[in-house]
């Protein structure tokens, strides 16, 4: 209600108020004079009348003010957002004490509930910036409206930066999805599956669009590694099933030829046969259970280490080829030593063997971002020649190669929640092997 109104309807109530006291008041001094009443008995009436009447009618105007002033000014601070003030009720059982007590616990209530939304701010902030899910708001024009640090980390952007530009100069590809997909998007880290969960809001009447981005190659990577693991122990047990009476038949055929009188040519071919039989069953036992390793990683014993500590126990192994290092002395990783050697060991040794010239040298360079340590080998050998196989265990290229070296690097890399890439290098022939960690600072302190 306006203050031009209040006070209208205020002179209106003090009007009636007038009109019902003083048109009695007037009868009876019409009445007093008629029956020719004595004149200072009237003034003496009309006195007391007028007191009454003007001290009842100004007590009523302010009380009046005062509750309607009152109830104003509860009202304003509420659509302002205080809900601090209360109003003071006369009574209980009065209508004006129950809508006084009415708005007082309106005020309440909206107390209660403005801490329960603040709360519930406080929480889905704190998820969406702890989350690992890229979550990605635009408003009705595509321009960025949110960028979570998940999201911030996968399009490789600061968000106070690009916040309200067009979301197809960053992520294009993400307009074309459609509301649950996996599709393969290119960001800051290359090619990788995702899903897309695409989903609308509305903020100020207008339509915006939610995305809620997810790497689903870890995932897909531990199905397939699981498979790959659930194989090949059906396979181990299967072949070494076979293995054993194999060998022990082989050897005992052995022992029996040795004591019978056969014709020497004979006993000869007998001889070596039975051997290379034996031979080769012993030599099929180790190849399968190299393989072992895949089904059997144990959990990774971090400690806090110098990278630098690990180069220099590494780097003399190869002794015959240079390796520059251009790594900080003090970079400290949270990382399980052994684990670490062997990757670091098995990634030099295939970029040694992929440079056939011994002058040139491997490069290790480390660089650090804001939450994350990534170490790049880069060498000078042939390349990569098919992308699609290099985490794929039992194939390989060499002749005397097994095939798991890059598969389990991957996985001991993974268990320490890192990730391995690798590419050719774009200046030169060759090739690039990316290993990114995570920064666990209070790890690492606890660790010291």
């Amino acid at each position: 209600m306006s203050n031009k109104k209040r006070i209208k309807f205020e002179h209106q109530l003090l009007k009636y108020l007038l009109v019902a006291t003083l048109v009695p008041a007037l009868l009876l001094l019409y009445t007093l004079w008629h029956y020719q009443a004595s004149t200072n008995l009237m003034a003496l009436i009309f006195l007391f009348l007028f007191c009454l009447i003007g001290y009842c009618a100004s007590t009523l105007f302010q009380k009046i003010t005062y509750q309607f002033r009152t109830l104003s000014n509860l009202l304003e601070g509420m659509a302002h957002g205080d809900y601090s003030l209360r109003g003071r009720r006369y009574g209980v059982d009065d209508s004006l004490g129950q809508l006084v007590g009415q708005i007082n616990g309106l005020a309440e209530t909206l107390i209660e509930q403005r801490f329960t939304a603040h709360e519930s701010q406080l929480l889905v902030s704190k998820v969406i910036q702890h989350i690992d899910v890229a979550i990605i708001a635009v408003d009705e024009n595509k321009h960025l409206a949110l960028l979570n640090p998940a999201a911030e980390k996968l399009l490789n952007v600061e968000s106070a930066k690009v916040l309200h530009q067009p979301l197809d100069h960053i992520a294009q590809r993400l307009l074309t999805t459609t509301t649950e997909q996996v599709v393969e998007l290119n960001f800051a880290k290359g090619k990788r599956k995702f899903q897309v969960i695409r989903d609308q809001y509305r903020e100020h009447g207008q339509q915006h669009e939610l995305f809620f981005v997810t790497d689903v190659n870890v995932l897909l990577r531990d199905h397939e590694r699981q498979a790959w693991q659930n194989l090949i122990r059906v396979l181990s047990h299967e072949i070494n099933n076979s293995l054993a009476p194999i060998a022990s038949l082989a050897n005992t055929l052995q022992t029996l030829a040795s004591k019978q009188e056969l014709n020497s040519n004979f006993s000869q071919h007998l001889a070596e046969g039975l051997e290379i039989i034996t031979e080769r069953a012993q030599s099929l036992k180790i190849f399968i259970n190299s393989y072992r390793q895949l089904t059997h990683l144990p959990e990774p014993k971090k400690v806090a280490i110098h990278l630098q500590t690990l180069f220099d126990k590494i780097i003399p192994l190869f002794n015959k080829r240079k390796i520059a290092v251009d790594c900080q002395h003090q970079q400290l990783i949270f990382v399980d030593p052994v684990q670490f050697e062997q990757v670091l060991i098995n990634l030099l040794k295939n970029a040694d063997e992929a440079m056939a010239d011994g002058s040139k040298s491997i490069l290790i360079k480390v660089n650090r971002e804001a939450d994350s340590i990534t170490v790049n080998i880069i060498d000078s050998g042939v390349g990569i020649k098919n992308t699609d196989n290099l985490f794929t265990p039992f194939y390989t290229t060499k002749k005397q190669g097994s095939g798991i070296g890059l598969v389990l690097c991957r996985q001991i890399i993974e268990a320490h929640q890192g990730d391995l890439s690798l590419e050719n290098r774009s200046d030169q022939q060759g090739c690039i092997v990316k290993i990114e960690l995570p920064i666990a600072i209070k790890n690492i302190k606890e660790g010291q």
